[in-house]
């Protein structure tokens, strides 16, 4: 397997109306590139930064370091955005966009990235051959890739995206969604001593932990250029004694214990869950530590209650929407019991 040279952009928008938390998913980047020996070169571009002339700038300089057979892994954490298309060739009229920022982290979409000019500047700076990976974690980034533009000819180019280009991507103020549900994977394809496994393999596992601990309702996408092919490309980061953020938060608040197969942790067991779930919020430092904030822990909540309300449906044949309403009714009325409770016990 050829080398890997990575670029990764986490924007936290700080001093702007539109902040975020996306330098936890970089540091965990970091922390999973750490694990592998293959890993030829590393650039960072956080915050102010991560503007469109250093990402170009850095994408070129690895370029000029790559060779066929390598790998090169852009990793993107921040908002994005549709814009009007200016050259006709998208059907819904729009571009999509990384929003990299201007002087002083100033958000405006003159500053942002399209993703035709994305998609030249990739090409520019590799040799036909080189494997091209596309990590995005923001919102309207199902095509960021652009691949059905004439440059990704002789480029086996595949992209992973937080969701589809019309949704949104879920940030919850502590890193994504699809970032954590990758990491996860990857912890359960390791402690299930897969070797090897492809892009492919990795990108349904993926999907599989977002629908057992977030299902969130984005849809994790995957598009290829017509020469990537997601089950013959091989995914290049093999780390070596990895454990994902969440598994190591719960494995130090359950003691060691409380994960699933492989590694993971499921949902089926609501109770053992919520006990989890109470330990993680109930612990700041631990979280911090495994760079984790209460959002994302209050995301997992919320897919224990995504999943009572399809169980509940099923088994009482109502609308799964209606039985979510009622398991928020319901948790209302235990809120307010608690808190009468309360003022009475402190008569």
């Amino acid at each position: 397997m050829g080398r890997v040279f990575v670029l990764i952009c986490a924007l936290d928008y700080k001093g702007t109306s539109c902040p975020l938390t996306c330098s936890f998913d970089g540091n965990n980047m970091q922390e999973l590139l750490k694990k592998c020996d293959n890993v030829a070169e590393v650039r960072l571009l956080y915050d102010n930064e991560a503007t469109s002339a250093n990402a170009e700038a850095a994408i070129r300089e690895l370029g000029s370091m790559c060779g066929p057979e390598d790998y090169f892994m852009f990793y993107y954490s921040g908002h994005g955005s549709s814009v009007p298309d200016k050259d006709g060739d998208e059907e819904d009229g729009k571009d999509e966009a990384l929003c990299f920022v201007g002087p002083g982290g100033k958000l405006a979409s003159q500053y942002f990235m399209i993703d035709d000019d994305f998609a030249r500047i990739v090409t520019d700076s590799f040799q036909p051959g080189t494997n091209i990976l596309i990590l995005t974690d923001c919102c309207h980034s199902g095509t960021i890739g652009d691949f059905e533009k004439p440059c990704w000819d002789g480029f086996p180019a595949i992209s992973l995206s937080g969701c589809m280009d019309a949704q949104t991507s879920g940030d919850m103020g502590k890193g994504g969604i699809f970032t954590h549900s990758m990491l996860l994977a990857i912890d359960k394809l390791d402690n299930h001593g897969r070797v090897e496994y492809s892009v492919g393999d990795l990108y349904k596992a993926t999907v599989k932990e977002d629908d057992a601990v977030f299902r969130s309702q984005q849809i994790i996408t995957i598009n290829a250029s017509r020469g990537g092919h997601p089950d013959e490309m091989r995914w290049p980061l093999l780390p070596s004694d990895y454990v994902a953020p969440l598994n190591g938060a719960i494995s130090t608040i359950t003691g060691g214990g409380g994960g699933g197969e492989g590694g993971g942790f499921d949902l089926s067991d609501g109770s053992v869950v919520q006990q989890i779930i109470q330990g993680l919020l109930a612990n700041p430092a631990i979280l911090q530590q495994f760079n984790i904030s209460p959002a994302i822990v209050s995301a997992m909540a919320n897919g224990v209650k995504n999943l009572m309300a399809s169980r509940a449906s099923r088994q009482f044949g109502i609308k799964e929407e209606d039985a979510q309403k009622l398991l928020d009714g319901a948790e209302k009325y235990v809120k307010m019991g608690a808190g009468l409770l309360g003022r009475w016990l402190r008569g």
